[in-house]
């Protein structure tokens, strides 16, 4: 259609209007770039025992700022401005996946409501639980900084920067406890579930997707995270997000989709670093999506632009994020992850056995059983998935795929969270396995023999769902670390004089919940060197010790002579069980006043443990470990 001559002059007023607005905005970033004062970033707190950054994250900000200025400024002088593709690809799937005898989008809108209302009441349950060492320490670390200095400031891997700024939200709006520090976690944990139906829309039906909702909903390891004060749930739900935009926009070309996608991205990095290979990820499905349009005959080229252009702009925003802590990230990620007490080698039974266990936790031993069947329904699931939609299996498999090869090239640890994406790729081919089950049984059946095996598999996914909501009995009886649990233990049977040692990782989470708990905290010491006990020692006077001890793997790695002088000297006398792996909390007691105790007294000392343990069982509060 041709323009009057009217609607011309608005449409060039307009395009003035606008390309002020970006030469303005250029200006603005120049001289921002100009004037940020620098003295401030030398006073932010970073681990002295690190090398230094290797370039002041303040000119970092700087030169992205003024790369930003410039692209403003051509986009002013050029008039660049947003215009959809002529002929939008259409390769890669439809918009949702339809079928004849689904559900009507109302009923699944009602159902998907009570889904999430599912998923909120589970989140929010037991949110009041113990926090463990690494909810505590953002609080500690970070709670005194203003935002800006947040922003900048990477002082250990704690800090989801997302995560940390809601947190402190929540902390001065509700006070600090621990429901009000895990309430973002909490709401982006809900988030994800009607996220995970938008994505499953791409390849199963209404009344599918909902199954897939179902299990994320109801899933352990999701309500897990959910529940942990960090940035894991809303890289979830933000990854699925970005995934869905992602495939909109390289099959529909419309704004509203490239910018959900660069949202999405931008908040996803600022929720979790590991949203670079979730990026990755999505470039290489951009290309795969691009080398099709060629294949098929289309633009191909323009919308390889067009895809170069908004991952540029994403990626160029989320570095702006981060220019300012991005060295000092640098920094601590190349140093501290080459510990191996910070995860596992990865081809090592340590590794496999905690794998194991974070399967058998969600499942149950039966898991196990299982294993083999399980993978070869998952691998048909995938399969099926791929010919579905390509760009969502991949989108979602990849990010996992590239994380491990960076690791393994960078001689860097694992640790089974860096892989937490592959959790709604395993929902969402779990359900496509048996919906595509169900397609082949019934490809040339009656309706009534169809409507039976639709059955069959909503029964299917329901035994799935019930295995999952089993294992949160245990996941809700036993926090995160049991802190309180072994405070109260230890309080119960030392003397007013005796000292409490916290020893090496335990001391920050024990250190959080004695001010808590209102203990007497010069009664309680950290050990972290050999020094620092034998200062204890040398002046305890006539006073007992006892320790508190929690991830025994990192001290035994981190600090053998440590590790050997404790067990020379002390003894376990129980164990409190933790949902954290190694994140259950010891207390020993010294050897020599063991064995000092009269036969009578060890007995009756013995006995009382022994009961106090059986009640605590009964209530979910710990478990004993004998030596």
């Amino acid at each position: 259609m041709t323009p009057t001559a009217g609607s011309r002059g608005a449409w060039t007023r307009s395009g003035t209007r606008s390309r002020v607005l970006l030469m303005a905005a250029a200006c603005g970033v120049a001289v921002t770039a100009w004037l940020l004062p620098p003295a401030w970033y030398d006073t932010l707190p970073r681990q002295l025992d690190l090398p230094p950054a290797p370039i002041n994250g303040v000119n970092l900000l700087r030169a992205l700022l003024a790369c930003q200025a410039v692209v403003l400024a051509l986009a002013a002088l050029f008039d660049w401005r947003f215009v959809r593709l002529a002929n939008a690809p259409r390769f890669i799937g439809d918009r949702d996946w339809t079928e004849v005898d689904d559900i009507t989008t109302r009923q699944a809108r009602v159902a998907l409501a009570l889904v999430t209302v599912l998923a909120c009441a589970l989140r929010v349950y037991r949110a009041d639980a113990d926090l463990w060492l690494d909810e505590v320490t953002p609080i500690l670390d970070y709670a005194a900084l203003s935002v800006p200095q947040l922003i900048g400031t990477y002082y250990r891997s704690n800090n989801h920067l997302l995560n940390t700024i809601l947190l402190k939200g929540m902390i001065a709006l509700f006070g600090e406890h621990e429901w009000s520090v895990r309430l973002p976690a909490i709401l982006f944990g809900v988030a994800g579930v009607p996220m995970l139906y938008w994505c499953a829309r791409l390849v199963l039906s209404r009344r599918a997707s909902l199954g897939a909702a179902l299990l994320l909903a109801v899933s352990y390891h999701h309500i897990f995270f959910s529940q942990n004060a960090r940035g894991y749930s809303a890289y979830l739900c933000l990854a699925l997000l970005s995934t869905r935009a992602l495939i909109d926009g390289l099959r529909d070309d419309r704004l509203r989709s490239w910018l959900l996608f660069i949202g999405a991205t931008v908040l996803g990095f600022a929720s979790l670093l590991n949203t670079a290979f979730v990026l990755a990820a999505q470039g290489l499905v951009a290309l795969g999506v691009a080398w099709t349009v060629a294949r098929h005959g289309g633009a191909a080229m323009a919308l390889l632009r067009r895809t170069l252009t908004v991952f540029s702009i994403a990626a160029f925003l989320s570095a702006q994020l981060y220019a300012i802590a991005l060295p000092e990230v640098y920094v601590v990620i190349s140093n501290v992850y080459r510990t191996q007490s910070t995860g596992f080698v990865f081809f090592s039974a340590e590794f496999a056995t905690e794998v194991v266990r974070g399967i058998t936790d969600g499942f149950g031993m039966g898991a196990l059983v299982a294993a083999v069947p399980f993978l070869l329904v998952a691998g048909a699931g995938f399969i099926a998935l791929v010919r579905r939609s390509w760009a969502l299996a991949f989108a979602l498999m990849l990010p996992g795929a590239l994380t491990a090869t960076f690791l393994l090239v960078r001689g860097l640890t694992f640790s089974p969270r860096f892989f937490l994406l592959w959790l709604p790729l395993a929902v969402i081919t779990a359900v496509v396995a048996l919906d595509a089950a169900l397609k082949w049984m019934t490809r040339s059946s009656r309706t009534q023999t169809r409507a039976r095996a639709t059955m069959l598999v909503a029964g299917t996914v329901a035994v799935l769902a019930l295995l999952s909501a089993a294992s949160l009995k245990r996941y809700y009886t036993i926090p995160k670390q049991p802190y309180r649990a072994a405070l109260a233990y230890v309080e119960q049977r030392r003397r007013p004089e005796d000292l409490v040692l916290l020893v090496y990782l335990a001391e920050l989470g024990s250190q959080y919940y004695v001010e808590r708990m209102h203990l007497p905290l010069s009664q309680y010491r950290p050990v972290r060197t050999m020094p620092a006990l034998d200062s204890l020692f040398a002046n305890r006077g006539t006073a007992h010790t006892w320790l508190v001890v929690t991830f025994e793997r990192a001290l035994r790695m981190d600090l053998p002579e440590l590790d050997a002088r404790l067990r020379a000297g002390w003894v376990e006398q129980t164990k409190f069980a933790g949902t954290v792996g190694d994140g259950g909390i010891g207390v020993w007691a010294e050897r020599d006043q063991v064995t000092k105790a009269t036969p009578n007294a060890l007995r009756h000392m013995l006995g009382a443990t022994a009961t106090n343990l059986s009640d605590w069982r009964r209530e979910g509060l710990g478990t004993t470990f004998a030596k």
